[in-house]
């Protein structure tokens, strides 16, 4: 199944999402988004001070409905009879031969439970194993932000509501730490699907202030130092068990 989230009042959105999926004939069902400044603060599920002191910004309400509008998706996943997700903003883009891409991943289900579907950032991957003549299963070494669409089965997903909650960070940062809500993550590469500039933007980061430089640089680069060299090691680990994996499975 696949879940859109949208607001009501994306209309223009709604429709080339429509559009885009019917062409590449997926089942498929909208969520209504979050509305970032209808919610107020201090939220429950909420950590404003942590969020300050790893992204060094001011809260943005957009980005709050943002992650809560995935976590809304997730718990509507969890109560359906499906056993994956395909989860997808409303801004983005796909070739229409997307669901034969996801078949040929779902053959190699065994070595992921979530599977990141497009990027902000391509960083360093090292593929795992091809799926067909253009795209493999692979590993990020590097940070991989970008929530516009990604594959999910019901583990990944029980994990991330349990260990996504408070928010304090954005959503996209916050499931690239998989190693937190342990499962395992992989990415299609090269990515399928892309957000481009095709609609402006709903979560207003440019209203998302920075930090006054000494508190914003005091706290996020030891954070950023911290979090990208577990990232390093851990995906060095993930790397080589699917190798170890992989040549196993080739010498039965």
């Amino acid at each position: 199944m696949t879940y859109i989230i949208n607001m009501k009042d994306a209309k223009d959105r709604k429709e080339h999402m429509k559009h885009a999926l019917e062409e590449a004939q997926l089942e498929y069902e909208f969520i209504d988004a979050v509305v970032g400044k209808e919610l107020t603060l201090p939220h429950k599920d909420y950590n404003e001070r942590r969020y300050r002191l790893a992204h060094g910004k001011y809260t943005s309400m957009g980005e709050l409905g943002c992650y809560f509008s995935h976590i809304k998706a997730l718990k509507v996943f969890l109560k359906s009879s499906k056993e994956y997700a395909l989860i997808l903003e409303d801004d983005i883009e796909f070739p229409k031969q997307i669901a034969d891409i996801l078949t040929k991943a779902l053959s190699h289900s065994h070595r992921f439970d979530l599977l990141k579907l497009c990027d902000f950032h391509k960083g360093i991957r090292y593929n795992i194993v091809s799926i067909d003549e253009k795209y493999s299963l692979a590993c990020s070494l590097t940070r991989q932000t970008g929530s516009g669409g990604y594959l999910v089965n019901k583990k990944a997903a029980v994990q991330m509501l349990d260990k996504l909650l408070p928010m304090w960070l954005p959503f996209d940062h916050a499931f690239d730490k998989e190693w937190i809500f342990g499962v395992k993550t992989l990415c299609i590469n090269p990515t399928p699907i892309r957000q481009p500039d095709i609609f402006e933007t709903q979560i207003d980061v440019c209203k998302s202030k920075k930090l006054p430089y000494i508190k914003r640089y005091s706290t996020v680069f030891p954070y950023r130092a911290y979090n990208e060299t577990i990232r390093l090691f851990y995906r060095v680990y993930v790397i080589l068990k699917q190798t170890i994996q992989t040549a196993i499975y080739r010498n039965r």
